[in-house]
């Protein structure tokens, strides 16, 4: 039973990889330079850039979801981004799919995708998107003429922790979802960077200078890491809602631009290199940060423990979801 059980979570593990990265876009190594200097908020502002360097949703967790949705007439999705997990769930729904956001920029590369999409969708069928703050969800929403729709889903997608969260709870529980409606919160984190070896203590090599970079930028975060890392652990679902939750580790093989790419796309990396990038004797914490993944993939293949030259990371990602139903 036990080797069933590891082939099983084997098999597993490679089809969330090959799920994850069959859509990541080739950038030139221009684009990954202009990342941060194109931030001008806190917000990433390039939906095609964001698009390509951050992590489907493992696809069991969308089943989930979807087992867990009782009705499929109205769906909204919350700080959709570029529509990630809003366009794995979308067209489940009869009626209306909404995806809000406060970038421009993203809100424009989902409308693409949406508007490609148009002659699939069936007779009453909507994909809509709305650019705003939704820190006020039910005001914003009746703002823009939909107070008059309830929801069979809501989902927050790596957004939950840039909101007044019981606030939001309470908002959906009381306006925005139908009876039996389904709240869900999915998010993840980089918990480190490793090299892609059989080899334990090769592996574990890069992961204090990851702790490192981490640690550097982190003073710029503008809501609490630790809730993130917890999976939401002390948001008080359960006063409101009845509620499962669910988590899963994957280690995902990458490239260099990849591990570089991401971490440009961190709001709390580029505040940082915006506030400091001017001072004397400034160097990009990234840049040390890939100088020494460098060496150490290089020092691995010499010493013939490396398992992929095409691939020699390893981004080690905790998922965490959510599942909270208004009963």
């Amino acid at each position: 039973t036990s080797s069933l059980e590891l082939l099983k979570n084997i098999a597993l593990q490679k089809l969330i990889t090959n799920f994850f990265f069959c859509k990541i876009i080739k950038l030139t190594m221009n684009q990954l330079k202009n990342l941060s200097a194109g931030a001008k908020t806190i917000y990433f502002p390039n939906g095609v850039l964001y698009d390509g360097f951050r992590p489907t949703y493992p696809p069991i967790f969308i089943e989930k979801i979807l087992n867990a949705t009782k009705n499929f007439d109205n769906f909204l999705d919350v700080a959709t981004g570029t529509g990630q997990l809003l366009f794995q769930i979308y067209n489940k729904f009869k009626g209306l799919t909404l995806g809000t956001d406060i970038s421009q920029g993203q809100i424009e590369q989902a409308q693409k995708k949406a508007d490609s999409l148009k002659s699939t969708l069936s007779p009453g069928q909507e994909i809509k998107f709305l650019v705003g703050d939704c820190s006020n969800l039910d005001k914003f929403l009746e703002d823009n003429n939909i107070s008059n729709i309830k929801f069979d889903l809501i989902t927050f997608a790596e957004a939950f922790h840039w909101f007044d969260m019981e606030k939001i709870l309470i908002a959906c529980k009381e306006k925005l979802l139908t009876k039996d409606g389904l709240l869900a919160i999915l998010s993840y984190y980089i918990a480190g960077v490793e090299l892609n070896s059989s080899d334990e203590e090769v592996r574990k090599r890069p992961v204090k200078h990851y702790d490192t970079i981490y640690d550097t930028v982190m003073v710029e975060s503008k809501f609490s890491q630790e809730v993130l890392i917890s999976g939401y652990k002390n948001v008080p679902f359960e006063k409101y809602f009845s509620t499962k939750r669910e988590d899963l580790l994957i280690k995902v093989p990458v490239n260099l631009d990849w591990v570089v790419g991401h971490i440009k796309t961190w709001s709390m990396y580029n505040i940082y290199v915006k506030k400091h990038q001017d001072e004397p004797g400034f160097k990009d914490p990234l840049d040390t940060f890939k100088e020494i993944l460098l060496q150490e993939a290089k020092k691995a293949e010499t010493e013939e423990k490396l398992d992929s030259k095409e691939k020699p990371y390893l981004m080690v990602i905790p998922f965490n979801l959510i599942l909270a139903t208004n009963s």
